[in-house]
Protein backbone atom coordinates (compact mmCIF):
# COMPACT_ATOMS: atom_id res chain seq x y z
CA UNK A 1 0.00 0.00 0.00
CA UNK A 2 1.52 3.29 -1.09
CA UNK A 3 1.69 6.52 0.86
CA UNK A 4 -1.11 7.98 -1.25
CA UNK A 5 -3.45 5.16 -0.27
CA UNK A 6 -2.56 5.63 3.39
CA UNK A 7 -3.14 9.36 3.07
CA UNK A 8 -6.55 8.79 1.45
CA UNK A 9 -7.57 6.37 4.20
CA UNK A 10 -6.43 8.82 6.89
CA UNK A 11 -8.31 11.71 5.26
CA UNK A 12 -11.43 9.58 4.90
CA UNK A 13 -11.29 8.61 8.57
CA UNK A 14 -10.71 12.21 9.62
CA UNK A 15 -13.64 13.39 7.52
CA UNK A 16 -15.92 10.69 8.91
CA UNK A 17 -14.92 11.47 12.49
CA UNK A 18 -15.38 15.19 11.88
CA UNK A 19 -18.87 14.62 10.44
CA UNK A 20 -19.86 12.36 13.35
CA UNK A 21 -18.68 14.83 15.97
CA UNK A 22 -20.50 17.77 14.35
CA UNK A 23 -23.81 16.07 13.53
CA UNK A 24 -26.85 17.39 15.38
CA UNK A 25 -28.25 15.26 18.19
CA UNK A 26 -31.70 13.67 17.82
CA UNK A 27 -33.25 16.59 19.72
CA UNK A 28 -31.62 19.11 17.33
CA UNK A 29 -29.07 20.40 19.82
CA UNK A 30 -25.36 20.57 19.14
CA UNK A 31 -23.45 17.49 20.18
CA UNK A 32 -21.27 17.58 23.25
CA UNK A 33 -17.67 16.52 22.91
CA UNK A 34 -17.27 13.15 24.58
CA UNK A 35 -14.19 12.51 26.64
CA UNK A 36 -12.95 9.27 28.07
CA UNK A 37 -10.43 8.74 30.81
CA UNK A 38 -7.04 7.60 29.62
CA UNK A 39 -5.91 4.35 31.16
CA UNK A 40 -9.27 2.62 31.46
CA UNK A 41 -11.61 0.64 29.24
CA UNK A 42 -14.96 2.31 28.57
CA UNK A 43 -18.20 0.98 27.02
CA UNK A 44 -18.18 1.59 23.25
CA UNK A 45 -20.01 0.68 20.05
CA UNK A 46 -17.94 -2.08 18.48
CA UNK A 47 -16.60 -1.09 15.06
CA UNK A 48 -17.91 -2.96 12.01
CA UNK A 49 -18.46 -6.66 12.18
CA UNK A 50 -15.89 -7.49 14.86
CA UNK A 51 -16.80 -10.96 16.16
CA UNK A 52 -17.59 -11.43 19.84
CA UNK A 53 -14.60 -12.56 21.92
CA UNK A 54 -12.11 -11.18 19.39
CA UNK A 55 -9.79 -8.31 20.26
CA UNK A 56 -9.61 -5.58 17.58
CA UNK A 57 -6.34 -3.61 17.58
CA UNK A 58 -6.35 -0.49 15.37
CA UNK A 59 -3.19 1.31 14.29
CA UNK A 60 -1.70 2.54 11.00
CA UNK A 61 -0.46 -0.30 8.79
CA UNK A 62 3.22 -0.67 7.93
CA UNK A 63 4.12 2.24 10.16
CA UNK A 64 7.48 2.53 11.93
CA UNK A 65 6.09 4.78 14.69
CA UNK A 66 6.45 3.73 18.31
CA UNK A 67 2.68 3.42 18.73
CA UNK A 68 2.32 1.19 15.65
CA UNK A 69 5.18 -0.96 16.92
CA UNK A 70 3.38 -1.29 20.29
CA UNK A 71 0.25 -2.37 18.39
CA UNK A 72 2.23 -5.07 16.58
CA UNK A 73 3.79 -6.26 19.86
CA UNK A 74 0.36 -6.37 21.50
CA UNK A 75 -1.06 -8.45 18.63
CA UNK A 76 1.84 -10.91 18.90
CA UNK A 77 1.44 -11.19 22.68
CA UNK A 78 -2.30 -11.84 22.36
CA UNK A 79 -1.71 -14.46 19.65
CA UNK A 80 0.97 -16.14 21.80
CA UNK A 81 -1.53 -16.31 24.66
CA UNK A 82 -4.22 -17.85 22.39
CA UNK A 83 -6.51 -14.81 22.53
CA UNK A 84 -8.28 -14.21 19.18
CA UNK A 85 -7.12 -10.88 17.74
CA UNK A 86 -7.59 -8.88 14.55
CA UNK A 87 -5.33 -6.01 13.49
CA UNK A 88 -6.91 -3.21 11.48
CA UNK A 89 -6.44 0.39 10.46
CA UNK A 90 -9.97 1.72 9.98
CA UNK A 91 -13.44 1.54 11.49
CA UNK A 92 -16.97 1.55 10.20
CA UNK A 93 -20.37 1.38 11.82
CA UNK A 94 -23.52 -0.14 10.39
CA UNK A 95 -26.20 1.64 12.39
CA UNK A 96 -29.57 2.52 10.93
CA UNK A 97 -31.50 5.08 12.95
CA UNK A 98 -29.20 4.83 15.98
CA UNK A 99 -30.67 5.32 19.41
CA UNK A 100 -29.32 7.96 21.77
CA UNK A 101 -27.49 5.19 23.62
CA UNK A 102 -25.87 3.92 20.40
CA UNK A 103 -24.85 7.48 19.42
CA UNK A 104 -23.27 7.97 22.85
CA UNK A 105 -21.42 4.65 22.48
CA UNK A 106 -20.12 5.70 19.03
CA UNK A 107 -19.03 9.01 20.52
CA UNK A 108 -17.03 7.11 23.16
CA UNK A 109 -15.53 4.93 20.40
CA UNK A 110 -14.45 8.05 18.53
CA UNK A 111 -13.01 9.52 21.75
CA UNK A 112 -10.91 6.36 22.23
CA UNK A 113 -9.68 6.64 18.62
CA UNK A 114 -8.78 10.30 19.10
CA UNK A 115 -6.51 9.43 22.03
CA UNK A 116 -4.24 7.65 19.59
CA UNK A 117 -3.04 4.28 18.45
CA UNK A 118 -3.21 1.55 19.25
CA UNK A 119 -6.95 1.72 19.90
CA UNK A 120 -8.18 -1.60 21.29
CA UNK A 121 -11.76 -2.86 21.28
CA UNK A 122 -13.13 -6.06 22.76
CA UNK A 123 -16.68 -7.16 23.59
CA UNK A 124 -18.14 -3.65 23.76
CA UNK A 125 -15.21 -2.08 25.60
CA UNK A 126 -12.48 0.20 24.21
CA UNK A 127 -9.25 1.84 25.31
CA UNK A 128 -6.33 3.66 23.76
CA UNK A 129 -2.85 2.19 24.20
CA UNK A 130 -3.59 -0.46 26.84
CA UNK A 131 -1.01 -2.90 28.16
CA UNK A 132 -1.21 -6.60 27.38
CA UNK A 133 -2.31 -7.24 30.99
CA UNK A 134 -5.18 -4.75 30.66
CA UNK A 135 -6.37 -6.30 27.39
CA UNK A 136 -6.13 -9.85 28.73
CA UNK A 137 -8.04 -8.86 31.88
CA UNK A 138 -10.92 -7.14 30.01
CA UNK A 139 -11.05 -10.03 27.54
CA UNK A 140 -11.48 -12.54 30.38
CA UNK A 141 -13.91 -10.27 32.23
CA UNK A 142 -16.24 -9.70 29.22
CA UNK A 143 -15.99 -13.08 27.54
CA UNK A 144 -19.19 -15.19 27.43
Amino acid sequence: MGWRSILLIALGLAGGLNWWLKRPAADGTSPAVTTVNAGEFVPVEMPGSTPRNTVLVLAPPNCPSERAQRADALVRALQDRGIPVTRGSSVDFTLTNPTAEQRAAVDRTVAVLRQGAPAVFVNGMGMSDPSFAQVAAIYEQTRR
